[in-house]
Protein backbone atom coordinates (compact mmCIF):
# COMPACT_ATOMS: atom_id res chain seq x y z
CA UNK A 1 0.00 0.00 0.00
CA UNK A 2 1.37 3.44 -0.93
CA UNK A 3 2.30 6.10 1.58
CA UNK A 4 -0.51 8.31 0.29
CA UNK A 5 -3.02 5.53 0.84
CA UNK A 6 -1.83 4.85 4.37
CA UNK A 7 -1.70 8.49 5.49
CA UNK A 8 -4.22 9.43 8.19
CA UNK A 9 -6.88 11.92 7.20
CA UNK A 10 -6.51 15.31 8.92
CA UNK A 11 -8.95 15.75 11.77
CA UNK A 12 -11.26 18.73 11.66
CA UNK A 13 -11.89 20.56 14.89
CA UNK A 14 -15.49 20.21 15.99
CA UNK A 15 -17.39 23.18 17.29
CA UNK A 16 -17.66 23.14 21.05
CA UNK A 17 -21.12 24.63 20.97
CA UNK A 18 -24.18 24.78 18.75
CA UNK A 19 -23.58 26.56 15.48
CA UNK A 20 -26.44 29.01 16.09
CA UNK A 21 -24.39 30.54 18.90
CA UNK A 22 -21.11 30.88 17.02
CA UNK A 23 -17.90 30.13 18.92
CA UNK A 24 -19.00 30.35 22.54
CA UNK A 25 -16.25 28.01 23.63
CA UNK A 26 -18.69 26.35 25.99
CA UNK A 27 -22.01 24.65 26.03
CA UNK A 28 -24.95 27.06 25.95
CA UNK A 29 -26.95 27.29 29.14
CA UNK A 30 -30.53 26.12 29.39
CA UNK A 31 -31.58 29.78 29.39
CA UNK A 32 -29.70 30.41 26.13
CA UNK A 33 -31.05 27.28 24.42
CA UNK A 34 -34.62 28.27 25.29
CA UNK A 35 -34.22 31.93 24.32
CA UNK A 36 -31.74 32.27 21.45
CA UNK A 37 -32.96 33.14 17.96
CA UNK A 38 -36.65 32.90 18.77
CA UNK A 39 -37.70 36.05 16.92
CA UNK A 40 -38.70 34.92 13.43
CA UNK A 41 -39.42 38.48 12.25
CA UNK A 42 -35.78 39.61 12.14
CA UNK A 43 -35.47 39.50 8.35
CA UNK A 44 -35.93 41.91 5.41
CA UNK A 45 -39.66 41.11 5.17
CA UNK A 46 -40.51 40.56 8.85
CA UNK A 47 -43.94 38.95 8.47
CA UNK A 48 -44.92 36.33 5.91
CA UNK A 49 -47.15 38.82 4.16
CA UNK A 50 -46.72 41.34 1.37
CA UNK A 51 -43.76 43.66 2.02
CA UNK A 52 -46.00 46.75 2.04
CA UNK A 53 -48.67 45.52 4.45
CA UNK A 54 -48.99 47.64 7.59
CA UNK A 55 -47.28 45.14 9.91
CA UNK A 56 -44.16 44.95 7.77
CA UNK A 57 -43.99 48.68 7.22
CA UNK A 58 -44.44 49.25 10.97
CA UNK A 59 -41.59 46.90 11.92
CA UNK A 60 -39.25 48.35 9.31
CA UNK A 61 -39.96 51.92 10.42
CA UNK A 62 -40.24 51.59 14.19
CA UNK A 63 -37.82 48.71 14.88
CA UNK A 64 -35.35 48.25 12.03
CA UNK A 65 -34.75 51.97 11.41
CA UNK A 66 -34.17 53.03 15.04
CA UNK A 67 -31.21 55.26 15.89
CA UNK A 68 -29.53 52.87 18.32
CA UNK A 69 -26.91 50.71 16.61
CA UNK A 70 -25.77 47.38 18.04
CA UNK A 71 -23.72 44.75 16.15
CA UNK A 72 -25.61 41.86 17.71
CA UNK A 73 -28.74 42.44 19.78
CA UNK A 74 -28.67 38.80 20.84
CA UNK A 75 -25.42 39.46 22.72
CA UNK A 76 -27.66 40.78 25.51
CA UNK A 77 -28.37 38.45 28.42
CA UNK A 78 -30.94 38.79 31.17
CA UNK A 79 -28.93 38.95 34.43
CA UNK A 80 -31.60 36.77 36.06
CA UNK A 81 -31.64 34.32 33.12
CA UNK A 82 -35.40 33.91 33.43
CA UNK A 83 -37.09 31.21 31.35
CA UNK A 84 -40.75 30.30 31.17
CA UNK A 85 -40.20 27.45 33.63
CA UNK A 86 -38.23 29.49 36.14
CA UNK A 87 -40.69 32.40 35.86
CA UNK A 88 -43.68 30.18 36.57
CA UNK A 89 -41.93 28.62 39.57
CA UNK A 90 -40.77 31.99 40.90
CA UNK A 91 -44.15 33.68 40.57
CA UNK A 92 -45.95 30.65 41.94
CA UNK A 93 -43.94 31.14 45.13
CA UNK A 94 -44.77 34.85 45.17
CA UNK A 95 -48.48 34.25 44.59
CA UNK A 96 -48.53 31.60 47.30
CA UNK A 97 -47.06 34.17 49.69
CA UNK A 98 -49.58 36.87 48.69
CA UNK A 99 -52.53 34.49 48.84
CA UNK A 100 -51.41 33.55 52.36
CA UNK A 101 -51.42 37.24 53.29
CA UNK A 102 -54.90 37.76 51.84
CA UNK A 103 -56.32 34.75 53.69
CA UNK A 104 -54.67 35.66 56.99
CA UNK A 105 -55.75 39.31 56.97
CA UNK A 106 -59.24 38.33 55.84
CA UNK A 107 -59.57 35.99 58.82
CA UNK A 108 -58.47 38.81 61.09
CA UNK A 109 -61.09 41.16 59.57
CA UNK A 110 -58.31 43.59 58.74
CA UNK A 111 -60.28 45.84 56.37
CA UNK A 112 -63.10 46.45 58.84
CA UNK A 113 -60.64 47.93 61.29
CA UNK A 114 -59.06 50.42 58.91
CA UNK A 115 -59.14 54.03 60.03
CA UNK A 116 -60.67 56.89 58.08
CA UNK A 117 -57.19 58.08 57.10
CA UNK A 118 -56.25 54.60 55.92
CA UNK A 119 -59.36 54.26 53.78
CA UNK A 120 -58.79 57.65 52.20
CA UNK A 121 -55.19 56.73 51.43
CA UNK A 122 -56.20 53.44 49.83
CA UNK A 123 -58.85 55.16 47.70
CA UNK A 124 -56.37 57.80 46.55
CA UNK A 125 -53.05 55.94 46.24
CA UNK A 126 -53.77 52.22 45.82
CA UNK A 127 -56.99 51.24 44.09
CA UNK A 128 -56.53 53.72 41.18
CA UNK A 129 -53.21 52.04 40.34
CA UNK A 130 -54.94 49.36 38.29
CA UNK A 131 -55.15 51.99 35.51
CA UNK A 132 -51.47 52.77 35.93
CA UNK A 133 -50.49 49.09 35.95
CA UNK A 134 -52.59 48.40 32.86
CA UNK A 135 -50.78 51.20 31.02
CA UNK A 136 -47.47 49.64 32.09
CA UNK A 137 -48.71 46.28 30.82
CA UNK A 138 -49.51 47.70 27.37
CA UNK A 139 -46.15 49.48 27.20
CA UNK A 140 -44.27 46.32 28.18
CA UNK A 141 -46.17 44.33 25.56
CA UNK A 142 -45.19 46.88 22.90
CA UNK A 143 -41.53 46.59 23.87
CA UNK A 144 -41.86 42.82 23.51
CA UNK A 145 -43.59 42.96 20.12
CA UNK A 146 -40.95 45.24 18.58
CA UNK A 147 -37.87 43.99 20.45
CA UNK A 148 -34.86 43.72 18.09
CA UNK A 149 -33.67 40.48 19.74
CA UNK A 150 -35.22 37.44 21.35
CA UNK A 151 -33.43 37.90 24.71
CA UNK A 152 -34.92 41.40 24.99
CA UNK A 153 -38.32 40.16 23.90
CA UNK A 154 -38.28 37.52 26.63
CA UNK A 155 -37.50 40.09 29.34
CA UNK A 156 -40.33 42.31 28.14
CA UNK A 157 -42.70 39.33 27.97
CA UNK A 158 -42.17 38.47 31.63
CA UNK A 159 -42.44 42.15 32.54
CA UNK A 160 -45.82 42.20 30.81
CA UNK A 161 -46.86 39.21 32.90
CA UNK A 162 -45.66 41.04 36.03
CA UNK A 163 -47.98 43.92 35.20
CA UNK A 164 -50.92 41.59 34.65
CA UNK A 165 -50.22 40.14 38.08
CA UNK A 166 -50.32 43.63 39.56
CA UNK A 167 -53.59 44.51 37.80
CA UNK A 168 -55.17 41.34 39.17
CA UNK A 169 -54.00 41.96 42.74
CA UNK A 170 -55.17 45.57 42.75
CA UNK A 171 -58.55 44.51 41.37
CA UNK A 172 -58.83 41.80 44.04
CA UNK A 173 -58.02 44.23 46.85
CA UNK A 174 -60.44 46.80 45.40
CA UNK A 175 -63.25 44.24 45.49
CA UNK A 176 -62.41 43.26 49.07
CA UNK A 177 -62.55 46.88 50.16
CA UNK A 178 -65.79 47.48 48.28
CA UNK A 179 -67.46 44.56 50.00
CA UNK A 180 -66.30 45.66 53.45
CA UNK A 181 -67.06 49.35 52.89
CA UNK A 182 -69.97 49.44 50.38
CA UNK A 183 -70.83 53.05 51.15
CA UNK A 184 -67.51 54.22 49.76
CA UNK A 185 -66.55 54.51 46.10
CA UNK A 186 -64.22 51.52 45.96
CA UNK A 187 -64.52 49.82 42.53
CA UNK A 188 -66.55 52.74 41.15
CA UNK A 189 -64.57 55.90 41.87
CA UNK A 190 -61.07 55.02 40.64
CA UNK A 191 -61.56 56.16 37.07
CA UNK A 192 -62.51 59.65 38.22
CA UNK A 193 -59.42 59.78 40.44
CA UNK A 194 -57.17 58.62 37.59
CA UNK A 195 -58.63 61.04 35.07
CA UNK A 196 -59.37 64.09 37.23
CA UNK A 197 -57.36 64.25 40.46
CA UNK A 198 -54.66 66.93 39.94
CA UNK A 199 -51.86 64.89 41.52
CA UNK A 200 -52.54 61.90 39.25
CA UNK A 201 -52.42 63.90 36.01
CA UNK A 202 -48.62 63.99 35.49
CA UNK A 203 -48.54 60.18 35.67
CA UNK A 204 -51.53 59.83 33.37
CA UNK A 205 -50.02 62.29 30.92
CA UNK A 206 -46.70 60.42 30.94
CA UNK A 207 -48.52 57.11 30.36
CA UNK A 208 -50.45 58.51 27.40
CA UNK A 209 -47.37 60.05 25.80
CA UNK A 210 -45.44 56.79 26.25
CA UNK A 211 -48.27 54.86 24.60
CA UNK A 212 -47.92 56.96 21.43
CA UNK A 213 -44.11 56.68 21.33
CA UNK A 214 -43.66 54.17 18.54
CA UNK A 215 -39.94 53.86 17.72
CA UNK A 216 -38.60 51.01 19.83
CA UNK A 217 -35.58 52.85 21.19
CA UNK A 218 -37.66 55.86 22.21
CA UNK A 219 -40.32 53.59 23.71
CA UNK A 220 -37.58 51.83 25.69
CA UNK A 221 -36.38 55.13 27.15
CA UNK A 222 -39.90 56.35 27.91
CA UNK A 223 -40.98 53.08 29.55
CA UNK A 224 -37.85 51.65 31.16
CA UNK A 225 -35.96 54.81 32.10
CA UNK A 226 -38.80 57.15 33.05
CA UNK A 227 -42.42 56.09 33.35
CA UNK A 228 -42.21 52.59 34.81
CA UNK A 229 -39.30 53.02 37.26
CA UNK A 230 -40.60 56.33 38.62
CA UNK A 231 -44.17 55.09 38.96
CA UNK A 232 -42.92 51.95 40.71
CA UNK A 233 -40.58 53.83 43.03
CA UNK A 234 -43.45 56.09 44.01
CA UNK A 235 -46.43 53.74 44.15
CA UNK A 236 -44.72 50.54 45.24
CA UNK A 237 -41.45 51.24 47.06
CA UNK A 238 -42.30 54.57 48.70
CA UNK A 239 -46.01 53.83 48.99
CA UNK A 240 -45.27 50.67 50.98
CA UNK A 241 -43.59 52.80 53.65
CA UNK A 242 -46.46 55.28 53.80
CA UNK A 243 -49.12 52.55 53.84
CA UNK A 244 -47.42 50.84 56.74
CA UNK A 245 -47.36 54.11 58.71
CA UNK A 246 -51.08 54.62 57.99
CA UNK A 247 -51.98 51.15 59.29
CA UNK A 248 -52.61 49.60 55.85
CA UNK A 249 -50.38 46.66 56.70
CA UNK A 250 -51.76 44.23 54.12
CA UNK A 251 -51.44 46.65 51.24
CA UNK A 252 -47.94 47.65 52.36
CA UNK A 253 -46.86 44.00 52.25
CA UNK A 254 -48.41 43.49 48.81
CA UNK A 255 -46.71 46.63 47.47
CA UNK A 256 -43.41 45.43 48.87
CA UNK A 257 -43.87 42.07 47.15
CA UNK A 258 -44.72 43.69 43.80
CA UNK A 259 -41.63 45.87 44.14
CA UNK A 260 -39.56 42.68 43.70
CA UNK A 261 -40.87 42.44 40.13
CA UNK A 262 -39.88 46.04 39.51
CA UNK A 263 -36.38 45.44 40.82
CA UNK A 264 -35.97 42.57 38.34
CA UNK A 265 -37.09 44.92 35.54
CA UNK A 266 -34.50 47.48 36.60
CA UNK A 267 -31.75 44.84 36.65
CA UNK A 268 -32.18 43.86 33.00
CA UNK A 269 -32.65 47.49 32.02
CA UNK A 270 -29.31 48.36 33.63
CA UNK A 271 -27.51 45.53 31.82
CA UNK A 272 -29.02 46.58 28.49
CA UNK A 273 -27.97 50.19 29.04
CA UNK A 274 -24.40 49.07 29.67
CA UNK A 275 -24.40 46.99 26.47
CA UNK A 276 -25.79 49.91 24.45
CA UNK A 277 -23.20 52.45 25.59
CA UNK A 278 -20.37 49.94 25.15
CA UNK A 279 -21.50 49.35 21.56
CA UNK A 280 -20.60 52.93 20.64
CA UNK A 281 -20.51 56.49 22.02
CA UNK A 282 -23.21 57.53 19.56
CA UNK A 283 -25.66 55.29 21.43
CA UNK A 284 -25.12 57.24 24.65
CA UNK A 285 -25.86 60.45 22.75
CA UNK A 286 -29.07 58.97 21.36
CA UNK A 287 -30.19 57.72 24.76
CA UNK A 288 -29.39 61.02 26.45
CA UNK A 289 -31.28 62.97 23.78
CA UNK A 290 -34.39 60.85 24.27
CA UNK A 291 -34.04 60.89 28.05
CA UNK A 292 -33.60 64.67 28.14
CA UNK A 293 -36.87 65.09 26.26
CA UNK A 294 -38.58 62.97 28.94
CA UNK A 295 -36.96 64.51 32.04
CA UNK A 296 -39.63 67.24 32.47
CA UNK A 297 -42.40 64.61 32.52
CA UNK A 298 -40.38 62.49 34.92
CA UNK A 299 -39.77 65.41 37.25
CA UNK A 300 -43.48 66.27 37.16
CA UNK A 301 -44.28 62.67 38.11
CA UNK A 302 -41.91 62.85 41.07
CA UNK A 303 -43.31 66.16 42.32
CA UNK A 304 -46.96 65.17 42.03
CA UNK A 305 -46.46 61.58 43.16
CA UNK A 306 -44.54 62.59 46.28
CA UNK A 307 -47.31 65.06 47.17
CA UNK A 308 -49.86 62.30 46.62
CA UNK A 309 -48.07 60.06 49.11
CA UNK A 310 -47.13 62.66 51.72
CA UNK A 311 -49.31 62.79 54.81
CA UNK A 312 -49.19 64.59 58.12
CA UNK A 313 -48.39 61.35 59.92
CA UNK A 314 -45.72 60.22 57.44
CA UNK A 315 -42.64 61.64 55.75
CA UNK A 316 -42.51 65.05 54.15
CA UNK A 317 -43.06 65.41 50.42
CA UNK A 318 -39.46 66.56 49.95
CA UNK A 319 -38.11 63.40 51.60
CA UNK A 320 -40.16 61.14 49.33
CA UNK A 321 -39.21 63.12 46.23
CA UNK A 322 -35.51 63.02 47.02
CA UNK A 323 -35.59 59.27 47.65
CA UNK A 324 -37.20 58.72 44.24
CA UNK A 325 -34.78 61.05 42.46
CA UNK A 326 -31.87 59.18 44.05
CA UNK A 327 -33.28 55.90 42.76
CA UNK A 328 -33.76 57.40 39.30
CA UNK A 329 -30.18 58.62 39.18
CA UNK A 330 -28.84 55.25 40.31
CA UNK A 331 -30.65 53.61 37.39
CA UNK A 332 -29.21 55.80 34.62
CA UNK A 333 -25.94 57.26 35.88
CA UNK A 334 -23.87 54.04 35.58
CA UNK A 335 -24.46 54.34 31.81
CA UNK A 336 -23.24 57.93 31.81
CA UNK A 337 -26.75 59.37 31.50
CA UNK A 338 -28.23 62.25 33.44
CA UNK A 339 -31.74 63.11 34.60
CA UNK A 340 -30.83 66.53 35.95
CA UNK A 341 -32.93 69.31 34.43
CA UNK A 342 -31.13 71.13 31.63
Amino acid sequence: MSTEQGAAKPRTRKLRTWTAFGELGRRPTEYEVLTHGMNHTLRPTPLELGPEVLGNRWLREHRDAISLRVPDWDAFRDPDAVTYGSYVAMQDDQETYVEGLLERFDREDHDAGLSEEALQRLALCVTPTRYLAHAQQMLSAYLQQLAPGSYLATCATFQTADQLRRVQLVAYRTTQLQRTHPSRAFATGERAVWEQHPLWQPMREAAEHALITYDWDQAFVATQLVFKPLADMLLLQQSALELSTAGCTLDALIADNLWRDSERSQRWTTVLLRMLVEAGPENREVLQRYLTSWVPRGQAMVEAGSQLLAASTGRAQTQIAEAVRAGWRSLVEPAGLSVDPV
